[in-house]
Parts: structure tokens; C-alpha cells; sequence
């Protein structure tokens, strides 16, 4: 019967210090793993439906795939802070983009990117996008 006590005060010990622990805060590199579809995109705040992105996917092991509506593929690895996503392209002719992030939850996110070309000056572009089989934003 001792022995009994002591296992289930040992057991409520182990409880105790288990719900006491604080859960861990999501980070936003955890958060951005998977693949994302474009939503809505803005380009200087008017709609653009031309899909300048389509599909992200962002890999666990530090790669990206990135679609666009003619479906060509740009391939890289990928960063992310708290604030920024950043896509660095591989193989001749690539481009880093800087993405930086204005929400970002496990089903949705939100990313502008700044733009600066000689030709159309400077502009900024919103991507709405959700996880593929998440919830429509």
C-alpha cells in the first residue's frame, strides 16, 4: 500500500511540474513552413491579379520552390526573422527577394516586398496568401 501512495504522489508531482511549464511561442520560421498560394496581390495599392507569385513552398530543410502564373519555377534557400522572409535564389540569373512579414499565422500571411527597377521606379507589392488547404482569407 506504501508503495502505492508513493507512486501516485510521485505521479502528482510529475503533473504538477508538466502543466506548470509555459508552452513555447510559435517563431515565425516554424510558422512559415509549407506551401502558401497567392490570395490577393497589390501592386502600389491596386489589385493585380497577374500572379507576379503564385506558389511558395517553403521546405523545413532551408530550401524554397517558388511558382508563378506561367508556371516557371525559381528554386533557393530561405531565412526568416521575426520580421523579414528572405529568398535566395540559386543557379544563374537568380535574385534574392526580401519579403518583409506584416502577419504571419500557421494558416495565413501577409508579405510586401519593395521593388526598385530603373525602368518602373520604385514600387511595392502585398501578397495575401494562405496555406494550401487552409482557410480562404
Amino acid at each position: 500500500m506504501r508503495k502505492f501512495i508513493n507512486y501516485i504522489f510521485v505521479l502528482g508531482i510529475a503533473l504538477i511540474a508538466i502543466s506548470c511549464a509555459k508552452p513555447e511561442d510559435p517563431s515565425t520560421g516554424k510558422m512559415v513552413v509549407g506551401e502558401w498560394l497567392v490570395d490577393e496581390a497589390y501592386v502600389s495599392g491596386q489589385a493585380d491579379d497577374s500572379d507576379i507569385i503564385e506558389r511558395l513552398v517553403i521546405e523545413r530543410d532551408g530550401n524554397f520552390v517558388l511558382e508563378d502564373a506561367n508556371g516557371v519555377l525559381s528554386v533557393g534557400t530561405w531565412s526568416a526573422t521575426e520580421t523579414a522572409l528572405t529568398l535566395t535564389g540559386t543557379g544563374e540569373g537568380s535574385e534574392t527577394r526580401d519579403l518583409q512579414i506584416v502577419t504571419m499565422t500557421y494558416s495565413k500571411a501577409h508579405f510586401v516586398q519593395n521593388v526598385s527597377s530603373s525602368i518602373a521606379g520604385d514600387f511595392e507589392i502585398r501578397y495575401l496568401m494562405n496555406r494550401f488547404n487552409g482557410n480562404n482569407y
